[in-house]
């Protein structure tokens, strides 16, 4: 999924990545993603990779990475071909020299599999430590929806600051930014924006039949991919049918006149801007997003937001009250 599309839908993960970065700037916005699979085999100013059974390595300097992304994902399929899965490609697994008791004997990748990983990490959505990308979505849409990100100035491709840009994602949501960027508090902020172009779509026609068309595009199997490639661990997360939790919790968006979804106006009208208060506030935040992206609210978790918000607010004196918003919509959805 990139921001100049590929050829053919049918074609291999590989060939659809090598086509995706015969773009320069596809490559720009890529090379971030680069350096932070690498970041731990940088040594004195190089990124060094090695395949220990062959004695191949290959040291490349920072600067080098753009032009050499090609060469670089060759190589490290190569070492996972040879030595077995490893986080260069699949960033949520152990090493098989970490933990061997944790693999069955001769158990191997599958070359498409790999590319498959790298596909996903490389054209997908970054920024801080995240890559959030869609699956199981048509070529088709999935341009439209990284065009539609790019003339909002929601992602910019730049060598410098390419990613998404969240003070414009906060700004177009009405979202204090205070909150903490956790990565289901930004996966659901990329999901909201998602149903702001869904409704955008939507409006753009004048007839029922093609609005149909446009749900069509939208599988059910649709499906939500958040790799977190932080330097102290490397997680993986998948969120299957998204289909369900958009039309479950912005069906009343899809059919308003509002620019903002009533879900993401409660949600983020439960963080907390004070400094004292901020971190607790987006942490609960968080695991609460974690459970709603499966289609899950979980209770306890829930009341206690709101309990710290609402305690919050109480206890503040001579200054401004903020209340939770859109709470009634919220609940007609549960």
């Amino acid at each position: 999924m990139g921001f100049m599309r590929g050829k053919a839908n049918i074609m291999n993960y590989k060939r659809k990545l090598f086509d995706f970065l015969e773009n320069d700037a596809n490559r720009k916005y890529c090379s971030p993603i680069i350096k932070k699979l690498l970041q731990a085999n940088l040594r004195k100013r190089k990124f060094v990779i090695k395949i220990d059974n062959t004695h191949e390595k290959i040291s490349l300097a920072p600067e080098e990475i753009e032009e050499k992304i090609q060469e670089i994902l060759e190589f490290i399929v190569k070492k996972a071909l040879i030595e077995g899965y490893s986080t260069l490609v699949v960033p949520c697994m152990i090493s098989k020299y970490q933990a061997p008791n944790f693999y069955i004997q001769d158990e191997t990748p599958r070359e498409e599999e790999l590319w498959r990983f790298l596909y996903l990490l490389l054209t997908g959505m970054h920024g801080h430590d995240y890559v959030l990308n869609l699956d199981n979505v048509s070529d088709e849409l999935l341009s439209d929806f990284r065009t539609w990100l790019l003339n909002k100035n929601y992602v910019i491709l730049s060598s410098e600051h390419s990613g998404l840009n969240f003070g414009e994602l906060l700004s177009s949501l009405n979202i204090p930014r205070a909150v903490l960027l956790e990565e289901f508090i930004v996966s659901f902020l990329l999901l909201s924006c998602f149903a702001k172009f869904w409704k955008e779509k939507q409006d753009e026609m004048k007839f029922a039949e093609i609005q149909g068309e446009i749900f069509a595009k939208v599988s059910d199997d649709m499906t939500f991919i958040v790799f977190v490639l932080s330097r102290q661990k490397k997680k993986m997360f998948i969120f299957p049918r998204m289909k369900e939790i958009l039309t479950r919790y912005y069906e009343d968006f899809f059919e308003s006149s509002e620019s903002i979804p009533s879900i993401s106006r409660f949600i983020f009208s439960l963080c907390i801007a004070d400094k004292d208060y901020r971190e607790k506030s987006s942490k609960l935040l968080n695991k609460l997003l974690y459970y709603m992206l499966q289609g899950y609210i979980n209770g306890e978790l829930l009341s206690r937001t709101i309990e710290l918000k609402a305690g919050y607010e109480l206890k503040k004196k001579n200054k401004r009250v903020y209340g939770i918003l859109s709470a009634s919509q919220f609940f007609l959805k549960l």
